[in-house]
């Protein structure tokens, strides 16, 4: 696995300018503005606390556009965000390639981390929060949506099942999924893969120690 990745991005048809993109295992650093002397920001590796990624179609009859868009938050709530479109498919395949690099770079240089961090803190009896998905040794306490307000619902962990789509990831209850469920964009909402990676391992290993 490569410790870094640099590439350079041209956000859209009226931005001539390469920014360049570097990805280090130590730092993010984005050349994102327009200023002359400070055109980067430069998150270090232990700033970073989440992530969403997703593409945005552009379509009127038949799909004209995309906007492909990665963003990273850290925990001062300040958000680099990298994006760049392609219409009427110049460039489609290199730009999707850019995103899928970036994509995959994001995971093994900080989030893989990050999830293997929340299971070791699950092995000690820790509870923790991903996103607003609190998770504890009993089992995951989501928000649910009711009529008039969010309401709160542990789900034990022997009723606890997860499963990913293409664009968002559902978390529900085995033996009432239709009350007690809720659904995460990978786009909308942060750090959903991590999510995902981390309650289908406990899954997983709960699955594997009872057999």
């Amino acid at each position: 696995m490569s410790s870094e990745l640099k590439v350079k991005i041209k956000r859209s048809l009226l931005d001539n300018y390469k920014r360049d993109l570097h990805l280090h295992s130590d730092f993010i650093r984005f050349e994102d503005k327009d200023l002359a002397n400070n055109g980067f920001t430069l998150f270090k590796v232990n700033e970073i606390k989440e992530f969403r990624y997703g593409i945005t179609y552009y379509q009127y009859k038949f799909v004209f556009g995309r906007e492909y868009q990665l963003y990273v938050r850290n925990f001062n709530n300040e958000i680099l965000k990298i994006n760049f479109n392609t219409y009427l498919g110049i460039k489609k395949h290199e730009c999707h390639e850019i995103y899928v690099n970036i994509l995959n770079a994001l995971w093994n240089l900080y989030f893989e981390e990050k999830t293997l961090s929340f299971i070791e803190k699950f092995k000690r009896g820790e509870s923790f929060f991903i996103g607003d998905v609190h998770i504890n040794s009993e089992g995951v306490i989501l928000e649910i949506s009711k009529l008039l307000k969010q309401e709160k619902k542990l789900i034990p962990w022997n009723d606890v099942a997860i499963k990913k789509y293409n664009t968002y990831v559902s978390v529900y209850s085995k033996e009432n999924s239709l009350n007690f469920n809720r659904g995460y964009s990978y786009k909308n909402d942060w750090n959903t893969f991590v999510l995902y990676s981390v309650i289908n391992n406990i899954i997983e290993n709960k699955n594997t120690s009872n057999d």
